[in-house]
């Protein structure tokens, strides 16, 4: 559910980028209100989780971002669209930590490991809005029609599915606050900024890469979103075999490389196939990295696992934070073939940083 929600609105960033006129800095501000927004949602989420259980602000999350989905289709001009990114935000934000509370205490209560394969179903669930997304448009659905349908069901959706979450799960929420990395725990949080900045950035501008330098249809644009939802999903599902194989050294080299061959292979051809294979080949290579980060993170000898996955979750969060303007600025100034250049950098830093990690899986 909460991968659909952002996989409908970054396919269809083009389309409000185009209807509101927005310059890729402007449309970086609207990007970058939705992940501060959610950033500072974390604590609230956190507190609200603890004293509730996860299950009502979950429902709270879903309900709240599905509105602003909806919201998008009729806002006139930028400043109300900053107010629908801000809704978007506390919605994702607070589902985002009562679902990842509820997935602790599932995986407490039957004894497996449980967060990687919900994390992969949040990568489906971006390949499904994103999918949905590609079909309207390509049948000339437009945003009005498609933003408000698509948020009825999910709503729906979560009043029917919301109810048979357990009660009362708090479990892990304490770690939903915003810590500063220090001492062992620096290194693999500049790893955790590198991926989620590749992982943000390849979410929210491929499509509209594609719709822009490569001049793709708005059909075509979107279907840069499920390439790059289908392939991380399906890497993620054996992310942790990679792990155990190759140790975390190992993992981040690949990883890395991956990342910098598929954002090199769109931007310098600005070609719709390679771009298409581009975008998923930076799904593939940020879809291991990331859990494996958070373990390395709660298992760090002499720190507790809340504070490790806190700063490490700060420092992804941050990553997440920054793409948005940085790459939106960076554009108005040099182009976005250009300025996405930068996920390109971010995986070279892991490739060079990530072996000193060594090979602990």
């Amino acid at each position: 559910m909460l991968g659909a929600i952002d996989g409908v609105w970054v396919a269809r960033l083009p389309a409000l980028k185009h209807k509101l006129s927005l310059d890729s800095g402007r449309l970086g501000i609207v990007i970058f209100a939705v992940s501060a927004v959610a950033t500072l949602s974390l604590p609230l989420a956190g507190w609200l989780a603890a004293r509730r259980g996860s299950r009502g602000p979950a429902a709270v999350g879903l309900v709240l971002a599905s509105g602003a989905l909806a919201g998008a289709a009729f806002v006139p001009s930028f400043a109300p669209m900053l107010l629908i990114a801000c809704g978007l935000g506390s919605g994702i934000g607070v589902a985002d930590v009562s679902l990842n509370a509820h997935g602790v205490e599932l995986e407490r209560r039957t004894g497996r490991h449980l967060l990687s394969p919900l994390h992969a179903a949040w990568s489906f669930g971006l390949l499904g809005g994103s999918a949905v997304t590609a079909v309207s448009a390509a049948v000339g659905v437009g945003l009005q029609a498609e933003l408000p349908a698509v948020a009825t069901a999910l709503v729906l959706i979560t009043l029917l599915a919301v109810p048979r979450l357990l009660p009362g799960t708090a479990a892990g929420v304490e770690t939903a606050h915003l810590a500063l990395p220090r001492g062992p725990l620096a290194l693999p949080a500049v790893l955790m900024f590198c991926a989620f900045f590749v992982e943000s950035a390849a979410m929210s501008w491929s499509a509209v890469f594609l719709s822009g330098p490569v001049g793709a249809s708005a059909a075509v644009a979107a279907g840069a979103v499920v390439a790059y939802a289908a392939a991380m999903g399906a890497a993620r599902l054996f992310g942790d075999r990679l792990l155990a194989r190759w140790g975390f050294g190992g993992l981040a080299q690949r990883s890395g490389m991956v990342t910098c061959v598929g954002t090199l292979l769109a931007i310098l051809t600005r070609s719709t196939v390679p771009a298409l294979i581009g975008f998923a080949l930076v799904g593939v290579g940020c879809a291991a990295i990331v859990p494996a980060l958070f373990r390395i993170g709660a298992a760090m000898p002499g720190i507790s696992q809340s504070a490790g996955v806190a700063a490490i979750a700060t420092a992804g969060y941050t990553g997440g934070l920054v793409n948005g303007p940085t790459i939106g600025f960076v554009a108005r100034g040099v182009g976005l073939s250009a300025a996405l250049g930068l996920l390109a950098v971010a995986g070279a830093v892991i490739v060079v940083l990530g072996p000193r990690l060594g090979s602990r899986a």
